[in-house]
């Protein structure tokens, strides 16, 4: 099998899976919850004649964050580059094709389902090679392909997808080695291996929970959102 890979932006898949399965609505329901936080915030450091601070404080934050924004470009930069190596050298659709077969034992398709497992192995090594952006668009291919015979309802294998999608094996964490160089780290790479291990076993342990619960309900092929 063939895997093409599409690079979208740097974009966030947590966001977008949010986004698709809640609605516009509830994503501008999460917007309302910070703000009225926010208005919290300020209300109570005006009631305590902390306005001044409080002001500072948001000022200070919002420079901060366009400082170390600039200061990642150019790791981000490489990384990309990188990563753009690897998608050009065929790196991530061998990984994906590697994953075809122990991924199709792993996932308990309903009939249909199955047909999303293309999009799966790539959103997968996308996710394994620290390309959000790629990732994304195969993420909600494969979420969309499962969901069309369910009526409104999540199967086991789409509970199971969206676990091992958060948990995410990563082999190559760039995000966080980049923030790491920032930060002033003497060997920024040295958490590969132990966030390998970390994740690793984060996915693991949920995948063994999906069976577990799925096993509860009675080896059911779905259950309600």
């Amino acid at each position: 099998m063939e895997y093409k890979l599409q690079i979208r932006g740097p974009v966030f898949p947590a966001f977008f899976f949010c986004a698709r399965a809640h609605t516009l609505a509830g994503v501008m329901g999460m917007n309302a919850v910070f703000c009225g936080m926010l208005l919290i915030g300020l209300l109570r450091a005006a009631a305590t004649g902390q306005a001044e601070a409080a002001q500072q404080a948001l000022l200070g934050g919002a420079g901060e964050a366009v400082t170390l924004c600039l200061s990642l470009a150019g790791a981000y930069a490489f990384f990309g580059g990188l990563l753009e190596v690897l998608r050009e050298s065929g790196a991530a659709q061998a990984l994906a094709g590697a994953m075809e077969r122990p991924l199709r034992r792993l996932f308990p398709f309903a009939p249909g389902e199955e047909r999303a497992l293309g999009d799966i192995c790539m959103n997968l090594a996308a996710n394994m090679l620290g390309m959000g952006g790629a990732a994304t668009p195969a993420g909600l291919s494969a979420m969309k392909t499962m969901a069309a015979g369910g009526e409104g309802r999540a199967s086991d294998a789409m509970i199971l997808f969206l676990v091992v999608n958060t948990s995410s094996v990563q082999l190559l964490p760039t995000t966080m080695i980049a923030l790491r160089a920032q930060a002033g780290a003497a060997h920024p790479a040295d958490i590969i291996l132990p966030t390998l291990l970390a994740t690793s076993v984060s996915t693991a342990c949920g995948v063994m929970l999906c069976r577990l619960f799925a096993g509860r309900r009675g080896g059911a092929r779905a259950c309600p959102r």
